[in-house]
C-alpha cells in the first residue's frame, strides 16, 4: 500500500490495483501480460496518470464505468498516457461536456465537510473503539479554486458481451443500466472477479439523480446476483470490497423499492436535494421524493 497525498493505492486482489481517493471514488487498475486496464479515472483532483505510469508500463486502456464527473475526471490526465479510452454507447455523448463550474463548486465545499466530519468521527473512535483505519482515511481536501474535469473523447465504444482481452485475461462488458443509462460492469469469469463502479455501492445508492431508473436498478442488481461472484470491487466508500451474499442482498433490495414494499422516511441526499431513503443492512437506496416534498425543501412526515 502506498499512500500519496490524495490517493491510497494498495493491492485489491492478484493483478488489480485500487486507485482510491478515500471517501470518493475508487478506480481499479488491472493487469495482464499485454495491456493494463484502468476502470474509471475518478475525480481529476489529483493526477492518477502518475499513479498509473508508476504501476505499470504497459499499454493502457481506460474503461469509464458510466458518464458522471466523478468517474471521468482524471481521464484528461492520462492523454498521453492511454492508448484508448472506451465507454458504454449509450453514454458516448454525455462524455463531451466538462463538468460544470456550479458542481465542482458544490462538489469542494461537500469534501470539505466530509473531511471535517470524519474527524470528528476519528477523534472519537480514538478514545477506544478503534474502528478507523488510517490506511483509507478520507483525505485533506487539496486547493480546489483551479479544478477543472475537461471533456475527453471516447475513442471506443462497448457494448453487452464484449470482451477485453488484457493477454492473460479477459474481462466481459456487462451494461448494467440504474444508476446511469450508460452503465456498464467489467466480469471475469474465470476468477469471479467483477469490477462494479456505482451499480454496487456501500453506503447510499444514488436512485433519484437524472436518468436514474428504479426499475433498471433492480433488474442490473438480479442479473449480478446470478454470477458465480467471487468478490464485487465497489466504485465509492471506504468499504470497497463485498461478497456474492452482498450482490444479493442489494438485488432484494432494488425488487423491494420496486415494488413498493419499503416504508422510506423523507432524507436529503449528500448535496442537500430532497429524497426518499429506503434503509437496509449496511446499505441504503435514495428515491426521488415527491414533487410537494422537493418544494418543501425535504422537511415533514
Amino acid at each position: 500500500m502506498t499512500g500519496r497525498g490524495w490517493f491510497s493505492v494498495r493491492e485489491a486482489g492478484p493483478g488489480v490495483h485500487l486507485i482510491a481517493e478515500p471517501g470518493h471514488v475508487n478506480s481499479y487498475l488491472v493487469h495482464g501480460e499485454e495491456f493494463a486496464l484502468l476502470y474509471d479515472s475518478g475525480m481529476g483532483i489529483g493526477d492518477i496518470g502518475r499513479e498509473v505510469r508508476a504501476l505499470t508500463g504497459l499499454p493502457l486502456l481506460v474503461v469509464n464505468s458510466h458518464h458522471h464527473y466523478d468517474h471521468r475526471g482524471g481521464n484528461a490526465s492520462l492523454r498521453g498516457v492511454a492508448a484508448e479510452f472506451a465507454v458504454h454507447a449509450a453514454g458516448a455523448e454525455l462524455h463531451l461536456a466538462p463538468a460544470p463550474g456550479e458542481w465542482l463548486a458544490a462538489y469542494a465545499h461537500l469534501a470539505q465537510g466530509l473531511r471535517e466530519r470524519y474527524e470528528a468521527l476519528r477523534a472519537i473512535d480514538a478514545q477506544g473503539f478503534f474502528l478507523t483505519d488510517s490506511r483509507v482515511e478520507v483525505r485533506p481536501v487539496p486547493e480546489l479554486a483551479h479544478w477543472r474535469i475537461e471533456a475527453v473523447r471516447p475513442t471506443r465504444l462497448l457494448r453487452e458481451g464484449d470482451v477485453l482481452d488484457l493477454g492473460g485475461r479477459r474481462l466481459t462488458v456487462l451494461h448494467t443500466p440504474g444508476h446511469s443509462p450508460d452503465g456498464l460492469c467489467l466480469w471475469e469469469p474465470a476468477t469471479g472477479l467483477l469490477l462494479a463502479g456505482d451499480t454496487l455501492i456501500s453506503g447510499s445508492f444514488f436512485a433519484h439523480v437524472p436518468g436514474a431508473d428504479v426499475a433498471a436498478f433492480a433488474r442490473s442488481t438480479a442479473r449480478l446476483a446470478e454470477l458465480p461472484l467471487g468478490t464485487a470491487l465497489l466504485g465509492h466508500n471506504l468499504r470497497h470490497r463485498e461478497s456474492r451474499g452482498f450482490v444479493a442482498d442489494v438485488a432484494e433490495a432494488f425488487a423491494a423499492v420496486r415494488d413498493g414494499r419499503t416504508r422510506p422516511v423523507r432524507s436529503v441526499d449528500m448535496f442537500g436535494v430532497p429524497v426518499l431513503r429506503h434503509d437496509f443492512d449496511g446499505f441504503a437506496v435514495l428515491t426521488a421524493a415527491p414533487a410537494a416534498a422537493r418544494e418543501a425543501g425535504g422537511e415533514g412526515p
